[in-house]
């Protein structure tokens, strides 16, 4: 399995509080069978905007795990009023290993007006939006039309495995199973922010999709997909 997806970089935002934590996250997923972890710190301009600090606390975690079976690349979480202005610019410094995808996280409850003229931008500068968690957006849940333009925009979706197994409630639940069972999904990640999450959710999420959708289609959310951006191939 590959998760794209969790905040495991410490001391940068409201994941890992410490390094220690951050290893307790990587090994953790590793003894679950996860391969590869894209570490995706939340980007927020004015509340979680020190590249500098992500990149230097990176390395370190990347070091720290060189003799362990999981590989670690950086992304991250980026917030979508973060790239109202020049935002085509700013996302280039923030894809997924540096491969055509970024990781865009809306409001819960609102879908902002300027959202398709920053997809406009992107596609324009052939960068591909994967947004985070869209199960979680209440707006969506109630408004399935809108929530349709997005994928006819472009959009590829990543789902949180806490979301899966019904920690946000049924209804969201429910939303996340209508999405896998459409194959309308295409990613499952852990969202993890510490090395409880991926013990209680993660694998419990893989068997609920597992028992939806199918062994290839599991297969396909977890690892196959999320393969291209360590790739970096469309």
């Amino acid at each position: 399995m590959i998760d794209i997806h969790n905040h495991a970089i410490f001391e940068v935002d409201d994941g890992a509080p410490s390094i220690k934590e951050s290893l307790k996250m990587v090994l953790e997923a590793e003894s679950m069978g996860v391969k590869a972890i894209i570490l995706t710190p939340h980007f927020h301009i004015g509340l979680f905007n020190n590249i500098e600090k992500v990149e230097e606390n990176y390395y370190e975690l990347r070091h720290r795990v060189r003799d362990c079976g999981i590989d670690l690349y950086l992304g991250y979480e980026v917030f979508i009023d973060s790239l109202l202005h020049g935002g085509e610019k700013i996302a280039e410094k923030l894809k997924l290993n540096n491969s055509p995808y970024l990781l865009m996280e809306l409001p819960f409850d609102v879908v902002p007006s300027y959202s398709f003229d920053i997809l406009y931008k992107l596609h324009l500068n052939d960068i591909i939006p994967i947004i985070a968690h869209p199960e979680r957006n209440r707006f969506f849940v109630n408004n399935f039309n809108m929530f349709m333009n997005f994928i006819e925009n472009g959009c590829l979706l990543q789902l949180d495995a806490a979301s899966i197994i019904g920690v946000y409630g049924s209804e969201v639940q429910n939303f996340s199973k209508k999405l896998i069972k459409s194959n309308l999904a295409h990613f499952v990640a852990s969202d993890a922010h510490s090395h409880e999450d991926y013990k209680e959710w993660y694998l419990a999420a893989r068997r609920n999709v597992l028992k939806w959708a199918g062994e290839e289609y599991t297969k396909r959310v977890f690892f196959t997909n999320a393969k291209s951006i360590i790739n970096k191939t469309h």
